[in-house]
């Protein structure tokens, strides 16, 4: 019941934003209507009422998002955006909301539940808030490096994991990708950190998901709840000393300008998804569409988009943060152990039978190259 009220009153204020706001999206796909050279006045009609025709028939879809201009994210988003309108022939239009304008991960996904807002992208810990489908992703340990978790999301798991979302909250992933392009490091105003000791009682921000905040107290840490969006004035303000996510969206928000230490770890990835609602499905005609099929074909040809542009960034980020007067550590080998043993403290909580994370889950992403 609490669940169904949180999503009719995101679903509302989404609604709410959207009507009060002056804010334009920040880019749409448009409909081509091909038409050939007229030189007669009956044949500009012809063409004009052709040209109504067509813009009839366009789909519009409504997408929620927190990237911003400049970063990888917005960069991969737009192309998608031009990717859709153009394996759909113009059918599919996306107004894109970017910035947070609609709203925070938890706000877009709830929206998308309650069919007020068509697209939703939202990082696999925020999605947690709803379902546990895809939970083993945010498992320390759980990859062995960046080229796993992009092979366990293109493997026979990803149509499953998509189809059990879909069937516990309405909304169907098209998209899985790694946040950053690569594992999360932590990023703190405070002190240099080379082992889980060294940051017992740091205020780190969490997304609230249980298996980060499980993480966070193995390692003394004590987890503070907090929207993306506000996080550079949290920083500056002293509210959280630090920050778990992405190097490269760690450098581009620009949280090493108040956070000057931070620490290269492999324990934690950062994937997300981007969610299509009930009826947004519906206007495309159902999963087994062609609209929908091409939908998902630009989806999966932007993951790949965002990959690369990723491991260019993330090739050159430590070097670019050291330039800033950050101080950029990586541990050795018994540090990084440390790390990993604090992160199996807490496998007997999530994984098993019965549990968070099923055993089989666990052993098929693990038997995957």
């Amino acid at each position: 019941m609490k669940k169904k009220v949180s999503i009719l009153l995101a679903a509302a204020m989404v609604m709410g934003l959207t009507a009060c706001s002056s804010q334009k999206p920040a880019q749409t796909s448009a409909a081509q209507t091909s038409t050939a050279e007229t030189s007669g006045e009956q044949k500009a009609e012809s063409t004009e009422t052709e040209a109504a025709a067509s813009a009839e028939d366009v789909i519009v879809l409504r997408w929620g998002d927190a990237a911003v201009e400049g970063t990888v994210e917005y960069e991969a988003n737009t192309k998608f955006i031009q990717l859709v309108s153009q394996y759909t022939d113009g059918r599919v239009k996306i107004e894109y909301y970017p910035a947070g304008q609609l709203g925070s991960d938890g706000d877009v996904v709830q929206a998308c539940m309650a069919n007020t807002l068509d697209l939703a992208k939202c990082s696999t810990a925020n999605l947690s808030e709803f379902t546990h489908v895809l939970d083993f992703c945010d498992f320390p340990g759980m990859f062995r490096d960046t080229d796993h978790v992009y092979a366990v999301l293109v493997s026979d798991l990803r149509d499953e994991l998509a189809m059990k979302v879909y069937e516990e909250i309405g909304c169907y992933p098209i998209t899985f990708d790694v946040d950053g392009g690569a594992a999360r490091w932590l990023f703190n105003a405070k002190r240099e950190v080379k082992t889980p000791g060294d940051a017992n009682n740091l205020k780190v921000r969490t997304t609230g998901s249980e298996i980060e905040m499980a993480l966070y107290s193995a390692c003394g840490i004590g987890a503070t709840p907090m929207a993306w969006q506000e996080l550079y004035t949290g920083l500056e303000q002293g509210t959280v000393d630090g920050v778990y996510c992405g190097p490269v969206p760690g450098f581009t928000n620009k949280f090493t300008e108040v956070a000057k230490y931070t620490t290269v770890l492999t324990l934690s990835f950062g994937p997300s998804v981007r969610v299509l609602s009930q009826s947004a499905i519906d206007k495309l005609g159902g999963l087994d569409s062609d609209l929908f099929k091409n939908v998902m074909k630009a989806s999966k040809e932007s993951e790949q988009i965002k990959r690369e542009l990723n491991e260019k960034d993330v090739a050159g980020v430590a070097d670019k943060m050291r330039e800033a007067g950050v101080s950029v550590y990586e541990p050795n080998a018994e540090e990084q152990e440390a790390w990993l043993e604090a992160s199996r403290s807490i496998v007997s909580q999530f994984i098993g039978e019965g549990k968070t994370i099923p055993q089989e889950l666990y052993d098929r992403v693990q038997a995957i190259q």
